[in-house]
Formats: structure tokens, C-alpha cells, sequence
């Protein structure tokens, strides 16, 4: 089991947590696993592969509403098994890419990598969706050193 501790204000993770489970439930509309499918001659392999695809990321859902869920989050705490850790690293990035496409997706990556220097000017939308980003990208960093 991995434990940590994040260097995030528990106000300012418990007052994102329930935008978290919004950003959650909306990544599941955003699926679209078509995309991803290589050319398959026969619609047998196609629907396999995508049948894989579903199978693996419910896998990393599981592991993400597992933390989600976690009451120790609020406080900053964060807990993984063994077992969920590259789940849960699929499932992190698959939330930031959500909060990429909705509520950043007016922002520039430099601005995103390099902080929103004008954060108390831009839309309430605009700061939740950064400050979720961050908290998510912490637990990713996090989670890498330790297995590192």
C-alpha cells in the first residue's frame, strides 16, 4: 500500500472534491472509443478490441472512485493499493484530460504548466477546473516517485 500526504490546503481539496465527482461522471459522456480502434478487416477484432478497451477502463474508473471516495481525501490523505496503482495513474490522467477538454480548454498548455497568473481574474469555472488539474496532477507525481 502506498500512503502520502498531499501538500494541498484540506479547504481547498474538500471544497474540490465535489466539482471532482462532476468531472467524473462527465468523463464517462466523453468516451468515444472509436477513435482508438485500429483498421480491423473483420468487425469480429474490431469489437473485441473496443470490448478490451471498456474492460480496462473500468478498471481504471474502479481505481479512481476508489480514491474519490476515500474519506481521508478531504484531509489530504491518499491511500492505494498495490494492486490499483496503474489503474489509478490511467484513471488520474483520464480525469485531467476531462477537465482539459471542458473547463481548460481555453488555456493555453504554457499557462497550464506554468500557472494561471491571473487566477483571481478569470471565471469561477476557469479556477475549479485549474485547482482540480493541480490536485489531480500532485497524485500522479506522487504516485510516480513512489514507484520510482
Amino acid at each position: 500500500m502506498i500512503e502520502f500526504s498531499l501538500r494541498i490546503e484540506p479547504k481547498i481539496i474538500s471544497s474540490i472534491l465535489p466539482e471532482l465527482g462532476k468531472y467524473f461522471s462527465k468523463s464517462r459522456e466523453l468516451e468515444d472509443f472509436e477513435k482508438t480502434v485500429p483498421n480491423f478487416d473483420e468487425e469480429d477484432l474490431k469489437e473485441m478490441w473496443i470490448e478490451g478497451l471498456k474492460d480496462d477502463r473500468k478498471k481504471d474508473r474502479n481505481a479512481l472512485a476508489k480514491l474519490l471516495e476515500s474519506p481521508r481525501l478531504a484531509y489530504g490523505r491518499v491511500e492505494v493499493a498495490d494492486d490499483d496503482i496503474n489503474e489509478l495513474l490511467r484513471g488520474l490522467t483520464e480525469l485531467r484530460f476531462t477537465i482539459r477538454k471542458t473547463s481548460l480548454k481555453q488555456i493555453t498548455d504554457e499557462e497550464l504548466e506554468s500557472g494561471l497568473h491571473e487566477l483571481s481574474s478569470t471565471k469561477p469555472e476557469i479556477r475549479i477546473g485549474y485547482f482540480a488539474y493541480l490536485i489531480l496532477a500532485e497524485i500522479q507525481e506522487r504516485l510516480i516517485q513512489e514507484i520510482s
